[in-house]
Parts: C-alpha cells; sequence; structure tokens
C-alpha cells in the first residue's frame, strides 16, 4: 500500500486508505487482485521521464508547433471549407457585454434578454445593410441556409430550378436535396472550367431558362479556387 498522498487522486492519504481496507474485511490492497496472474503484476516504477512543470509543458510544447507553418505565416487556399476565419477582437468584446451576455440557459424569457437582445441587433443591421424588410436571425448550419435560400428563391420567382456548381460540398448538396425536393424544385448543376476552376459560364449560359429561380455560386469555391466572374454570373 502508498504511503505518500497523490495530488489527483482522492482518498489517496495513508489513513483513509488503512479505514477502507478494515471496512471491506482485507488484509492489504493486493487481495483485490488475487484473480491476476503475479506476472502480469507491475512490482516496480515505470521507466517513464519524471513529470514536468507547467511552464515545461508549455515551452515543449510551442518548440513542436514552431514546426508547423500556420495559416498566419502564408495563404492558404484548401477548399471545402477549410480556410481561416478573421473575427476582429471588437467581436469578443462586445458579445461579453452584460447587457448582451446571458448568463443562464434560456428556459425562460426573463433570462433570455441578453441573446434576444443580441438577435434583434444583428437582424437589424442586416436589414439596414440590404435593404430587405426582414431578416432570419439564425440558421443550423451553411447548408440549412443553402437549402432555406433555394426555397425563398423559388418562392419570390414562382421558378422551380435552382443552378448550383458542380463541385460542392456533398453534405451540403444532400442537404439542399432535402430542401428541393419536398418543394419540387430541380437542382442542375453547372460545370467547371477544368484550366482555371471557375465555373465554366458557357455551360452556365446554356443551362439557364425561364425556369431558373436562381444560380448559386461559393467563394471561394469548393476547390479553394476565388470565383471571379461573380459580377458575370450574376449578370
Amino acid at each position: 500500500m502508498g504511503k505518500h498522498n497523490h495530488p489527483y487522486i482522492p482518498n489517496s492519504q495513508p489513513e483513509i486508505k488503512a479505514e477502507m481496507i478494515k471496512t471491506i474485511g482485507i488484509k492489504d490492497v493486493d487481495e483485490l487482485y488475487l484473480d491476476v496472474p503475479e506476472r502480469y503484476r507491475l512490482r516496480k516504477p515505470l521507466n517513464i521521464p519524471r513529470g514536468m512543470s507547467e511552464f515545461e509543458v508549455k515551452k515543449q510544447v510551442e518548440s513542436l508547433l514552431a514546426k508547423n507553418k500556420t495559416c498566419t505565416e502564408m495563404l492558404t487556399f484548401l477548399g471545402a471549407g477549410c480556410w481561416p476565419h478573421y473575427v476582429p477582437a471588437v467581436v469578443k468584446e462586445i458579445v461579453q457585454r452584460s447587457e448582451l451576455l446571458t448568463s443562464y440557459t434560456p428556459y425562460q424569457p426573463e433570462v433570455s434578454q441578453g441573446m434576444l437582445q443580441a438577435l434583434f441587433e444583428y437582424q437589424s443591421m442586416i436589414c439596414e445593410l440590404t435593404g430587405m424588410k426582414v431578416a432570419n436571425c439564425s440558421m443550423y448550419d451553411w447548408a440549412s441556409a443553402l437549402g432555406e435560400a433555394a426555397r425563398m428563391a423559388s418562392r419570390l420567382t414562382n421558378k422551380n430550378e435552382i443552378l448550383i456548381p458542380r463541385v460542392i460540398h456533398p453534405e451540403r448538396l444532400a442537404t439542399l436535396r432535402v430542401y428541393a425536393e419536398p418543394a419540387g424544385i430541380t437542382i442542375k448543376q453547372v460545370a467547371y472550367d477544368a484550366e482555371t476552376g471557375q465555373l465554366s459560364l458557357e455551360d452556365l449560359k446554356s443551362k439557364i431558362s425561364e425556369k431558373t429561380a436562381a444560380v448559386y455560386v461559393e467563394n471561394p469555391s469548393y476547390l479553394g479556387f476565388v470565383e471571379t466572374q461573380v459580377e458575370d454570373i450574376g449578370g
């Protein structure tokens, strides 16, 4: 039985261990492991380095991380949604203000005012920036936002075709189909230029029809290319 207290293991004091052993009616902790063959029991300290202090661990991890190249040192065009997203420091400062911070799970309105205020301010700003009369305040994710946008475009135009790039995240495409099929919306995919990675304007023009409700593009594209033809696509 160990004679020392362990800083991270409760009830490791010798007095407490002795009381526990007495209570369960054994003479030694080894009796708890009688079903484990002796040859499998470790009777000597593990051959591992000594424990490191917090400062030592920090320096060790930093030295390992320094071997990598990060997005702060170089540009990245990975595509598939994997790119650095810059969030200004003022955002963190604002959301931590007491009038916008909900300190409890919003089960009831009286404890949700901070969250509701933040959502109201967001909706108001979006309407001001876009000129829209109303704005939704939240979507589950990118894919569900795409699905809602497709259905909205179909309702507003009374048309039932949505054109999307051939290169799109498969999960996003699957979600779009879930939204589109019940609403009777047809999804058509537009090819891309194999040399530039840009959307093929020729293929786009051939597929646009009187039934087209919207054309969806991503920037950067799923392949990581910056789409420079957005104005031409929108025109």
